[in-house]
């Protein structure tokens, strides 16, 4: 058996029977050790359970990481993306990735009905008309986003549906009580684009809280098919009949419409800008029309180009072969009987116009990695993935604010426990040194029957050890039960205007807890070596005769 450590139980088993000088020391001792674990506890684990919480719903709203269009555009409009890319599903086979979504934001004002009031002033009906406005951010989103963060911020109405195409929107309760609006209500967006606003219809169909005001205030979600047909992504073609002859030739022209300044058009020739197509009026045919933005067909470098053209047919069927005059369109005039049928003097045009392609692109992706503390090392991965005219950015570049508020939590904690580790050093120290000045007889003894000073040290280190895992123990008990009554019951709560958060967080992560454990245990046993070192400047015969 270890001397010292059978020496060190049996004066401690002496101790808890007698009085001594050292016992309310001890206590003293045990009870700032219990009592400073626990606060390290607590801290650690409402810290980080308030930052987990805040990145959680920052994220909710923003993702890790999100891949845009390299452009120097400020104002949070969405360049357009193709959505059918090599390189995203070459990062959601990353096994750092859990999902890779698609998004586009637009701004926009909301615009509330005229809110009128009557009163009268001096016998005369006088009304005032208020209407509210407010600026606000869409952000469309489809079936590939992850919506599950709103399941439990939900406060009224149902969660966005993106599987169908609908004018639905999800708004904060933020904007609702601001612009009275409740779930099923009718919201007009008016909507900047190059040619002017645009003014579209939408139906409240969720409404949510989260308690974050920066986000609150702006977003509302719809369905990033209402971005594409806002912005006019990509391009849609149409042909109709123009109501004129050239050179005796029927004239087909074509409609083009998109977010491009001009457009090229190819009958079967060729892209060129001309956008007329003649006919005869005597054969029967099919006609192609394909038409792209006039830059793609002035740069040669298709590949590189983000855009996709659109196609429409029209089929020529002719039952009174003519030529096309004035006197003839004046007395057979061309009719228009539906969008895929026109009537002609020699016959009817068939059309199948082209259906756009605004749905093949996106604003941008949003990566969700699987563990927050890989967040740079995924940024470098997808950053070297993607093309030049990408870029990535971290969700801690596109709100520093809150992530830096965040990280002034970390030097709080280290603050806190430096404080609760020097106190319980100090107590510590005092508390041997007593034991050591109570025990100088038995020192004494010991040195006289040849008992080395390192030997009678390790007896009061081991005394020492025993105090501080029973100090420990205490306060693991008292640090964790006290979080586990807050977890379970959320009794202590919180403003969330200025802390985002109803009740204070708790986080139990048995690696934070095992390490305050180990770190606390480690610095005090290398300290008490020090206070130790009394035991060789005592001598042997003064110490026996010592009482």
């Amino acid at each position: 058996m270890n001397t010292e450590f059978f020496i060190a139980k049996k004066i401690i088993q002496k101790d808890k029977s007698k009085g001594k000088v050292s016992k309310p020391i001890v206590t003293i001792s045990l009870a700032s050790i219990s009592i400073g674990v626990a606060v390290m506890i607590i801290t650690v684990s409402i810290v980080t359970g308030f930052q987990e919480k805040i990145r959680e719903k920052v994220i909710g709203f923003g993702s890790h990481i999100q891949i845009t269009k390299l452009t120097d555009n400020t104002s949070m409009e969405s360049n357009p993306i193709l959505i059918q890319q090599s390189f995203v599903e070459e990062i959601r086979q990353h096994d750092g990735v859990k999902k890779v979504q698609n998004y586009a934001y637009k701004p926009a004002i909301l615009q509330t009905d005229l809110d009128t009031t009557h009163f009268k002033v001096k016998d005369k009906d006088t009304a005032i008309v208020n209407r509210d406005v407010l600026g606000v951010l869409f952000k469309g989103i489809d079936k590939s986003y992850d919506l599950s963060f709103f399941d439990d911020k939900l406060v009224d109405g149902r969660v966005l549906n993106t599987d169908s195409i609908s004018n639905g929107i999800m708004i904060s309760q933020y904007i609702a009580n601001l612009l009275h609006y409740k779930v099923g209500d009718n919201v007009s967006a008016h909507f900047v684009l190059k040619k002017g606003p645009k003014k579209r219809n939408f139906v409240v169909s969720g409404i949510y809280k989260t308690g974050m005001e920066d986000f609150d205030k702006k977003i509302i979600f719809c369905s990033l098919e209402q971005i594409q047909n806002i912005n006019n992504w990509g391009v849609q073609t149409f042909i109709t009949l123009a109501d004129t002859c050239i050179n005796g030739g029927f004239v087909l022209e074509a409609k083009t419409f998109g977010d491009a300044d001009a457009f090229a058009h190819d009958w079967g020739g060729g892209f060129s800008q001309n956008k007329y197509y003649l006919l005869n009026g005597h054969d029967n045919h099919q006609v192609t029309l394909i038409s792209n933005s006039l830059e793609f067909f002035l740069d040669h470098s298709f590949q590189n180009k983000d855009t996709i053209p659109d196609t429409a047919h029209a089929q020529i069927i002719v039952e009174s072969p003519c030529f096309c005059t004035e006197q003839i369109l004046a007395e057979k005039p061309i009719e228009y009987a539906s969008d895929s049928v026109i009537i002609a003097p020699f016959g009817r045009v068939l059309l199948k116009n082209g259906k756009g392609t605004a749905h093949l692109y996106t604003g941008g992706f949003e990566v969700i990695i699987n563990h927050w503390d890989d967040l740079s090392k995924m940024d470098d991965i997808i950053y070297n993935v993607i093309p030049f005219e990408l870029e990535t950015k971290k969700i801690t570049d596109i709100n520093p604010e809150i992530f830096n508020w965040l990280g002034f939590l970390d030097m709080n904690i280290a603050v806190i426990l430096t404080l609760m580790i020097i106190v319980s050093l100090i107590n510590m120290v005092t508390s041997l040194l007593v034991l050591i000045l109570e025990k100088t007889n038995m020192i004494g003894i010991l040195k006289a029957i040849g008992a080395t000073n390192w030997s009678i040290r390790k007896i009061f280190l081991y005394n020492a050890f025993y105090l501080l895992i029973k100090g420990l123990f205490w306060g693991n008990v008292v640090g964790l039960g006290l979080l586990l009554i807050q977890h379970l019951t959320q009794v202590i709560q919180l403003d969330p205007n200025v802390y985002y958060l109803e009740t204070v967080p708790v986080r139990f992560n048995f690696l934070h807890i095992l390490g305050i454990n180990a770190l606390t245990i480690l610095t005090t046993m290398i300290i008490l070596i020090i206070p130790s070192f009394l035991v060789s400047k005592i001598n042997p015969v003064k110490a026996i005769k010592f009482n």
